[in-house]
């Protein structure tokens, strides 16, 4: 019922979706795929990618049937530094 709050939601979305992919192309993961609350990425060992994150307070989730595809969600605008030094 709020346009203009649509408005700003889909563009800020689609900025974080753009800064994550960023990120983790940085890292030599390209995009699987993702819609604009989360993100799948290739990573060579999804375990271990999950792992290190983890360490770091960022929750990703592995899929049982791909040992290289890693999903993780958008983070909340206080929490994109975390999650930036934790895919340096």
């Amino acid at each position: 019922a709020d346009p203009g709050w649509q408005a700003e939601t889909v563009a800020r979305l689609d900025h974080d979706c753009a800064a994550m992919d960023a990120l983790a192309m940085a890292r030599g993961w390209p995009l699987v795929g993702g819609c604009p609350l989360f993100r799948t990425y290739a990573v060579p060992d999804a375990v271990a990618a999950q792992d290190r994150l983890a360490q770091a307070h960022v929750w990703s989730r592995v899929f049982p049937y791909s040992a290289t595809w890693l999903r993780l969600g958008l983070p909340g605008s206080d929490e994109w530094p975390m999650v930036e030094a934790a895919l340096r």
